[in-house]
């Protein structure tokens, strides 16, 4: 599939309760310091919406609100319009041209930003159809990946910041239903250093096998992955990611090196089941460029018994973000 203005407006939900769509995205402005993570979601056939929403700044404030794909909040048909969607102040409008504007209110936390500029046009996970057995359970509707700009205002704590960040962003729309696959290890690394790279990968292990997709855009030269290796480097409590290494393998065979190192994180539930993930942004180095990922990170999520609390260990980055405890900058 080839981008179309379509991908990035509200489309005719399906007939399955599970039909749903989203926008996410994710960011950082190293000059601010100022950082986070946005997920606005929809089940219009059920009328259920959830919201997940992680922004901080390095001088200390920070504020996160976790549905974890399973707290469902009231929707209307007068939450979804031609080009844009809500859930309570949580919203995403499409203004064309690729460009999205995001917002939310929080009391504490409010954010109005807009994704400006695309690295590269808008594309899915993959041209060459390798992952399409596992998408199809996932999103056979349709999933769009864009590295790109953003700028805006954020207020975390009762303090103000403009910011102009690097960004990725997302949008999916079809049916989903993660009760079908048993997680034994899933690992995303997206983000991008400018025009001159952009990247969205994915690797998950489950019970029925092993799934790996993503693209590479240099310079506005895209190419399919082959292979993926997230290497986390993990503080004493085990969910931290301080930092890694990352080895995206090419369609053509040749491996970008990629190192990142942990700005701030979160642990956020992923599916009904009591499984979690790390959720962690990161400054990148590629080319002689510092640019900034989302990195995440799970071991053996449906295999935990409950989601970990702040006081299980001073180090452990849970729902209000990474502890106050934690040095990044090692």
């Amino acid at each position: 599939m080839s981008y179309e203005a379509s991908w990035d407006r509200i489309h005719q939900p399906g007939q399955d309760d599970d039909w749903q769509e989203s926008d996410c995205y994710w960011f950082y402005d190293a000059e601010a310091g100022v950082g986070g993570y946005q997920r606005i979601g929809q089940k219009p056939n059920i009328g259920a919406g959830q919201v997940t929403l992680f922004a901080f700044a390095r001088d200390g404030g920070r504020f996160t609100l976790n549905d974890g794909f399973v707290n469902d909040r009231p929707i209307s048909a007068d939450d979804r319009w031609e080009d844009g969607h809500q859930v309570d102040s949580h919203r995403a409008d499409s203004l064309g041209d690729g460009r999205m504007r995001y917002r939310w209110n929080e009391g504490g936390c409010t954010g109005d930003l807009e994704f400006y500029q695309s690295f590269h046009t808008p594309r899915g996970w993959s041209k060459t159809g390798h992952e399409e057995s596992f998408m199809e359970a996932m999103n056979p509707g349709g999933h769009l990946e864009c590295s790109g700009r953003l700028r805006g205002r954020v207020e975390i704590a009762g303090k103000s910041y403009d910011i102009d960040a690097l960004a990725h962003r997302d949008r999916s729309w079809g049916f989903r239903d993660f009760s079908g696959f048993d997680y034994h290890r899933f690992r995303m690394f997206s983000g991008t250093v400018g025009e001159e790279l952009s990247l969205a990968t994915f690797v998950c292990d489950t019970a029925q096998g092993r799934t790996v997709a993503g693209y590479v855009v240099r310079n506005g030269v895209d190419e399919d992955i082959a292979d993926l290796r997230v290497m986390v480097t993990i503080d004493a409590d085990g969910l931290t990611a301080i930092g890694g290494m990352t080895h995206v393998t090419l369609a053509s065979g040749e491996i970008l090196k990629i190192p990142h190192r942990g700005v701030q994180g979160y642990v956020t539930q992923f599916a009904a089941n009591n499984s979690f993930l790390v959720d962690t942004i990161s400054e990148i180095e590629f080319g002689g460029k510092t640019g900034f990922c989302d990195s995440v990170h799970c071991i053996n999520p449906a295999r935990g018994s409950r989601m970990p609390e702040q006081d299980d260990t001073p180090y452990l980055a849970v729902d209000r973000g990474a502890s106050t405890f934690v040095d990044y900058n090692l």
